[in-house]
């Protein structure tokens, strides 16, 4: 089990709270809405495991399992929260774990997917369904951001930056990519790289350059020097990639080795864009919103608790359900709301009201 902190507790007080304007009217719970346990699955009560993501340096998927707790709470349901640890071995163990519990379903993020084949066939094998946040996995149920808009949008206003600062002068375009999360990937570092190429269609070839970040920012720091020592007379440069922490990696190494003159990133799921740490040269993101996926998911598992499971709706193109992206400046994004103060917006709003229409819209 995840253990709480004290800062994690006062949290949950807000999600508790913004559970029941999340929940979707007239549903009702299954099984017993007393004695609800968060360690196992030993009455008929229905059942959610929750896997975070475990990434360092992303809060916000811890945030995403006190939302999810709050509102299996709410419904008087089991839940059983379990850390994927950014391991494909500490994944597929979990799945062992969560399958050993009985619970009725899974909804998780995994960032090592190279795993969910095999995670995939144990569920499948299990009869459990399972929701998957923004890596598709065939025969899961999807709920994630608009990829391809997401990428296109980044790399538009990196692309629109770059035109209006250095007359698209640009000497290098670095992409941090996320091989393993395979479309994903594609979608949201190819689809910003293509997008920086059509407001600037003559950046040379040559100019584009990727490499492997693994969407952590410990990865992207250690192997970005690399690219810098490669194109030594780089001055201009951009940086995309598969998300804030990929792309903020390849800004903090230009930092130490001194090449942050002239250097501006665009993010990809707004997770380091916001608070009062924000790297100087991280020009933008494109915002999902993370901590509320788990209100989306919710909407498929009152179906299956109550006996009407949806079809099952696997890719990014026709998902399951999908996240308006949100593409916000630096500027921008120091006006939006902390998390806290997000969820606690959004609990107030009327129902039917998203992160989206809340902070994006305005």
């Amino acid at each position: 089990m995840t253990h709480f902190t004290r800062g994690r507790l006062a949290r949950l007080g807000l999600v508790a709270v913004a559970a029941a304007s999340l929940m979707l009217a007239g549903c009702s719970t299954v099984g017993s809405t007393s004695g609800a346990s968060t360690d196992s699955a030993t009455d008929s009560t229905f059942t959610v495991g929750f896997a975070v993501g475990g990434q360092p340096d992303a809060d916000w998927q811890d945030l995403q399992g006190e939302v999810a707790k709050g509102l299996a709470e709410q419904r008087g349901w089991n839940f059983v929260e379990l850390s994927n640890d950014n391991s494909e071995a500490t994944a597929t163990k979990n799945a062992d774990i969560f399958i050993q519990k009985g619970v009725n379903m899974v909804m998780m993020f995994n960032g090592q997917p190279s795993a969910n084949p095999v995670i995939a066939k144990k569920y499948a094998d299990a009869g459990i369904p399972v929701v998957t946040f923004d890596i598709a996995q065939p025969g899961w149920y999807f709920v994630g951001v608009d990829n391809a808009t997401a990428g296109t949008d980044g790399g538009t206003a990196l692309g629109n930056l770059a035109k209006s600062k250095w007359n698209c002068q640009v000497d290098l375009v670095i992409s941090a990519e996320g091989t393993a999360a395979g479309q994903i990937n594609t979608w949201r570092t190819g689809n910003a790289r293509d997008a920086v190429k059509k407001v600037c269609p003559n950046i040379p070839e040559a100019n584009y350059v990727s490499y492997e970040a693994d969407g952590n920012l410990t990865t992207s720091l250690a192997n970005a020097p690399g690219v810098f020592a490669a194109h030594p007379d780089a001055k201009n440069i951009l940086v995309v990639g598969l998300n804030d922490q990929a792309v903020v990696g390849a800004l903090q190494a230009a930092t130490q080795l001194g090449r942050d003159g002239s250097i501006m990133g665009w993010g990809q799921d707004g997770g380091l864009i916001t608070g009062a740490n924000v790297d100087p040269h991280l020009a933008g993101s494109v915002m999902y919103f993370l901590e509320g996926y788990p209100a989306e998911a919710f909407k498929i598992a009152d179906e299956i608790a109550a006996g009407k499971a949806p079809a099952v709706k696997d890719t990014g193109t026709d998902p399951a359900a999908s996240v308006q992206p949100c593409p916000v400046t630096a500027a921008q994004a120091a006006a939006i709301p902390n998390i806290n103060d997000r969820v606690s917006q959004l609990a107030a709003a009327p129902q039917g009201t998203t992160e989206y229409d809340l902070f994006c819209k305005a």
